[in-house]
């Protein structure tokens, strides 16, 4: 039989002498001017005085926000990412060590699902000009993609073979406020349906120019976007798309926690557009507009238009009697309140159509009959020698990777699946010259951006090679190249044909020149490819 244990009473007799033993010692203490710890310390001239405090634990109520706000962020990446999806894209092919043919360039983004019978949104630049676009769903389901694509807008849809798909839907992009949460899912780096969170950080950033595309409305955003990530969608806290996420400022070709994504309501109205027609069909009216500052507003008692910025005598709106300075409310039916809503009326009306434009100037309303010109679309980069990197302010599309980031090399083993490869060849494989620049037409965004004068006719260069001919005579971005030997140069188009027939060695004349908003800088010189 089990016995329940004994305590002999010495223990207790011990255990009671000791306490009051020390409250004896403790009250000693007190007595003879010994005084707390606490006490102590303040005393010391060395050392802050600080009172006692009890720490409390997190009461039930806010641990229970915290867990609901923790599920809520959960259930919101759970509702979009079944609808967004990973864009591989390639062209070429070469012979491996094994004989297997391999893909030669690529790249790869990111986009979403727009209608259950498979039409997917992203951008242009993550499918354009490739041969092959494959869309991989986030249930691992692999579609070959055909493309359709708004290269000025940076838009594209990819139509695949499939149906019954989750899709999301688009948020009113107007009523967007700096502040709002913000959510954007992709492919960073290849790591397929990766989620971040962060804000809307403001609205309205224009005159940006990323690789010879301007984009005239931008949202930007510190949620982390990453090579990869162009295409995907930027969602709010809805899970309603209210952009699409495009591009980076970043030195280092990360995030830097400066993102910028295409408004919800602009790359709506393309991608309708580009479903219904098959194309983007923009005309052009010949000014170049710009938002009202606040203070313009209130100083011309407008609530909205847009400014014109110029209006060059020879196009369109020049013609018609269009000045700078006035502020256009209305193109046709379309009511104009930013510089944005100008551009896509132009979307509305066919080239040739003569359209009423309303004007105010100097507080007078007047009207206008304009014929609209087809729009003189962006030259596609012409890479005489290279890929175009961010100039001047380091703007980046995270649209795919050339090798694996350094971070992948310290997990050995752990190599980027998605990585471009490219064949070894010499610098110049065609045995062809190159100049080590890309070029542009002179659009009127071009001429803003850096100062053009309107009668000035050439080539403006996009980027200059590292390493290049163009970098040892001193070209920079933005120069406009006007003579190449003896041919004259008026456009892109011009100095490509002019280069085609230069052999490595030859030397040839070279003419630029450099504007500022008060200067102008014109070099000529002889140049050996």
């Amino acid at each position: 039989m089990n016995q329940n244990p004994h305590t002999p009473k010495s223990v207790y007799v011990t255990l009671g002498a000791g306490f009051v033993l020390g409250a004896v010692f403790m009250a000693g203490i007190y007595g003879k001017g010994f005084m707390p710890f606490s006490k102590a310390l303040a005393s010391d001239n060395h050392l802050p005085s600080f009172q006692a405090r009890t720490i409390s634990a997190p009461s039930r109520e806010s641990v229970s926000e915290v867990r609901n706000l923790d599920a809520f962020y959960t259930n919101l990446a759970e509702f979009v990412s079944p609808a967004v999806v990973d864009i591989q894209s390639t062209s070429g092919r070469q012979v491996g060590p094994n004989g297997e043919r391999m893909p030669v360039s690529g790249g790869e983004g990111s986009g979403f699902i727009l209608r259950p019978d498979g039409y997917i949104v992203t951008n242009d630049h993550v499918v354009g000009g490739f041969e092959k676009v494959k869309v991989i769903l986030k249930d691992g389901r692999e579609f070959d993609g055909k493309v359709t694509r708004a290269h000025d807008s940076d838009i594209a849809i990819v139509k695949i073979d499939a149906k019954n798909l989750p899709t999301l839907a688009f948020a009113d992009s107007s009523k967007l406020k700096p502040g709002q949460m913000a959510m954007a899912i992709g492919a960073p780096f290849g790591l397929e349906q990766s989620v971040t969170f962060g804000h809307v950080s403001a609205l309205g950033r224009d005159k940006t120019v990323i690789e010879n595309r301007y984009y005239p409305d931008m949202i930007q955003t510190d949620t982390a976007i990453n090579m990869g990530n162009s295409g995907g969608p930027l969602t709010n806290i809805d899970g309603q798309v209210i952009g699409l996420n495009t591009a980076i400022y970043s030195p280092s070709g990360t995030s830097a926690g400066i993102g910028f994504a295409i408004p919800s309501n602009q790359v709506r109205l393309i991608v309708d557009k580009l479903i219904e027609n098959g194309k983007v069909v923009r005309s052009q009216i010949g000014l170049i507009p710009e938002n009202l500052t606040e203070y313009q507003k209130q100083q011309r008692h407008v609530t909205g238009g847009a400014l014109v910025a110029d209006a060059p005598e020879n196009q369109p709106a020049g013609m018609a009697g269009i000045k700078k300075d006035d502020v256009v409310v209305r193109v046709g039916h379309t009511s104009i309140n930013t510089q944005l809503d100008l551009r896509n009326a132009m979307l509305e009306y066919a080239p040739g159509t003569s359209v009423a434009v309303e004007v105010i100037r100097n507080g007078v309303h007047k009207t206008y009959n304009v014929k609209l010109q087809e729009h003189k679309a962006e030259a596609e980069q012409q890479p005489m020698g290279g890929q175009m990197s961010p100039q001047p302010f380091q703007f980046r599309f995270p649209k795919g990777l050339d090798e694996a980031p350094d971070f992948f090399k310290d997990f050995p083993g752990f190599t980027n699946p998605h990585a471009r490869t490219q064949p070894s060849t010499p610098a110049n494989p065609d045995g062809k010259a190159h100049l080590g620049v890309t070029v542009n037409n002179l659009t009127d965004d071009v001429r803003q951006q850096f100062s053009i004068p309107s009668d000035v006719h050439g080539a403006v260069v996009g980027q200059v090679n590292t390493g290049s001919v163009a970098e040892s005579v001193g070209l920079q971005p933005g120069d406009v190249i006007e003579m190449l030997g003896n041919k004259q140069i008026n456009s892109a188009d011009d100095l490509i044909s002019a280069m085609s027939g230069v052999k490595p060695g030859e030397s040839k004349r070279i003419k630029f020149a450099r504007f500022g908003k008060n200067s102008t800088i014109q070099s000529e010189l002889d140049v050996t490819f």
